[in-house]
């Protein structure tokens, strides 16, 4: 072979493979951008091609696992794919943030028994997280939460959640309001509670999670109308969102506002049909109104969607009465 082929044949394969990397790339830019617009079935077939065939493993992975979690509602197949992630890429934090989503997710499934065993494997992702990126505000967050909620013998702590707070306030005052709101909330704090949550409105009016929050803190002390004004804010600045519809909905069925539940949770699962607690709620409305062919319908429709765990338990029940 002279020397002029060889150098045709190695440029060709220096073009084949600049090309390669450029397609991959494109493909993954596309991805992002069809999960950043929650287009997941069109998103998952890409990152599942990129996962087989590129350098970008670990990336694609980990969007999978998103999209197991989010759109599929499927926390089993969601860790498995974020471990896997976590394996070609030990050192990113988001992975494991996510990974931790996915195993509370999975908790939430699951009896007291299971949960006890997920729980410091929770733990043990949020704290990884933490540790690869300590400006990370999310993550500081969602162990803020992990230690408020969790039972003490499950590694929960008040001293270590106000320990984040702290942190999390010195990086962004908003996730720090909110992480105090969270703790004050959980500790029957009412009025330091309602007081975080309005600094964090004040700080950043147009987020919608906070309106969410307040308006469960206000149904806890009876207040269904000024709750009712709080997811309604929620749906305003979060109209996407299934879960901005569902909490209205739950704040009309405080209010025994049958109706307007009813309407509100029909327009989440309208959003997303696979949104089980809307779907759950809709069939306790229609048992309220003595309308028993659309509870019937909905119990079985909400088992076909999440088929463990306390609330299945009780659509089975009803079902069988």
């Amino acid at each position: 072979m002279t020397d002029s082929i060889k150098a045709i044949l190695v440029h060709g394969l220096l073009i084949f493979s600049l090309n390669s990397t450029l397609f991959a790339q494109s493909d993954l830019e596309r991805g992002r951008e069809l999960f950043k617009n929650k287009k997941y079935a069109e998103a998952r077939s890409i990152f599942e091609k990129i996962s087989n065939e590129s350098d970008h493993q670990a990336e694609a992975y980990y969007y999978l696992g998103s999209i197991y979690l989010r759109f599929d509602r499927d926390p089993d197949k969601a860790v498995d794919l974020l471990e896997k992630a976590i394996e070609s890429e030990n050192a990113n934090a988001k992975y494991h943030l996510m990974l931790s989503n996915a195993l509370g997710a999975k908790a939430m499934q699951s009896n007291m028994l299971k949960q006890a065993f997920l729980a410091p494997k929770i733990k043990k992702e949020m704290e990884k997280a933490v540790e690869l990126d300590p400006n990370y505000a999310e993550a500081r967050m969602a162990l803020t939460q992990f230690y408020v909620m969790a039972p003490g013998i499950m590694g929960g702590s008040i001293g270590k959640a106000k320990e984040q707070a702290d942190a999390l306030v010195k990086l962004d005052a908003y996730q720090g309001f909110m992480a105090y709101a969270s703790i004050y909330n959980h500790e029957e704090d009412w009025q330091a509670a309602e007081g975080y949550f309005k600094k964090a409105i004040a700080a950043q009016p147009l987020k919608a999670t906070p309106y969410h929050q307040l308006g469960y803190m206000y149904l806890k002390q009876k207040r269904t109308k000024e709750a009712v004004e709080q997811f309604k804010k929620m749906a305003e600045y979060d109209p996407a969102n299934a879960n901005s519809y569902d909490s209205l909905g739950d704040g009309y069925l405080a209010d025994n506002k049958l109706d307007d539940a009813i309407t509100s949770y029909k327009k989440a699962v309208s959003i997303d049909p696979k949104f089980g607690p809307s779907v759950f709620n809709l069939a306790k409305c229609y048992e309220k109104k003595n309308m028993k062919k659309e509870a019937k319908d909905n119990y079985k429709r909400y088992l076909a969607l999440v088929p463990t765990g306390s609330q299945a338990d009780e659509a089975r029940s009803k079902l069988e009465e």
